[in-house]
């Protein structure tokens, strides 16, 4: 369950949204820090069994970073070859706007990937991720350069 806040000037939260989705950018770091096994604990749950179900999370902080096709959200291309999957590091991929065909993986969305890390520090998760970040590539790759900026500022005081 993720709920999108807005967070006013004196720091009271107001939900803006709830969301329940596997696929969203704002779950896969949170699932990058699952230790437990997914499938167990989705079985528990339609028998009615997660109270009696031990949970198991990594410490450490995670950080994901969305990789875009350019122009997204308005109008953006498909069917760009992405290259440097497999020069990630210990960071995961998670894919959502792709497609192979002819043994390459294709863009095929606007939200294409989520680069994910995890770090001792949002610092450290953060420079994994944006490392990873750099060894994809396609023709007209966007993402955001800010991620995890004002949690690393709140980190450092």
């Amino acid at each position: 369950l993720y709920a999108g806040l807005m967070i006013d000037a004196d720091g009271t939260p107001k939900v803006l949204e709830y969301n329940c989705r596997f696929g969203d950018p704002e779950t896969q770091p949170i699932l990058m820090r699952l230790k437990s096994s997914l499938v167990e604990l989705c079985l528990a749950g339609t028998r009615g069994e997660l109270d009696k179900t031990d949970v198991e999370w990594d410490s450490r902080t995670a950080l994901g970073v969305v990789m875009a096709a350019g122009g997204y959200p308005e109008a953006y291309n498909k069917g760009d070859e992405i290259t440097g999957l497999g020069n990630t590091g210990s960071a995961k991929v998670f894919q959502a706007g792709t497609r192979v065909q002819d043994g390459k993986t294709l863009t095929n969305g606007g939200r294409v990937l989520c680069v994910t890390a995890l770090g001792d520090s949002v610092k450290e998760a953060q420079q994994q991720a944006y490392k990873a970040v750099r060894a994809i590539d396609w023709k007209d790759v966007y993402y955001r350069t800010d991620i995890g900026h004002k949690a690393i500022a709140r980190e450092d005081t």
